[in-house]
């Protein structure tokens, strides 16, 4: 079942409204790295950056409840860094996202974790790659190596510019997070 905003990336994303539909190929998927780094940290918040520019958002306040934890933190900036994808026109390809928590890596690859709050996660943004024929494959980088670490921890002051995000907070995202 979708919700209302959802619905926002099925038929915005998609073009629907305009009458136009995506079409998916059966032929392999273009693979793109275009170097985009996801992460999160319990401390300060999460974020993702792409040729030296960042997203970035600061937890609230008691985030890390109803099954929320760093996992999910995690999850959520790879569901942001998606959902900005999108916004930017990826279509019909496989887009290579690096990543340090082996945990995202490994359930997004099972699509499937013992977490309600991370289910949630993969559902939302099995929701947004679906329409726009986009796949994911999470790559493993150590933290030392991960360009986003610095944007989880609120340092935005080494990147050359901040990224326009115009997609909207899905409402279970939009009452834990503060966009930097």
């Amino acid at each position: 079942m979708f919700g209302v905003q959802d619905s926002y990336f099925i038929q915005n994303l998609s073009q629907m409204e305009t009458g136009l539909t995506v079409s998916c190929s059966l032929l392999p998927r273009q693979c793109l790295d275009p170097n985009i780094h996801v992460d999160a940290s319990s401390a300060f918040g999460l974020g993702f950056m792409i040729n030296n520019k960042y997203a970035g958002w600061h937890l609230s306040d008691g985030w890390a409840a109803d099954s929320h934890d760093i996992g999910w933190a995690e999850y959520v900036a790879l569901e942001l860094a998606i959902y900005w994808l999108i916004q930017e026109g990826f279509w019909n390809t496989d887009v290579t996202v690096h990543s340090d928590n082996m945990g995202v890596i490994a359930v997004f690859s099972n699509s499937k974790s013992c977490n309600t709050a991370r289910n949630n996660c993969i559902h939302h943004i099995t929701s947004a790659l679906v329409p726009v024929c986009l796949t994911i494959s999470p790559k493993y980088m150590p933290s030392c190596e991960n360009l986003a670490d610095p944007v989880s921890c609120g340092c935005t002051a080494g990147y050359s510019a901040h990224l326009a995000c115009t997609f909207p907070l899905l409402t279970p995202l939009s009452s834990w997070l503060t966009t930097l």
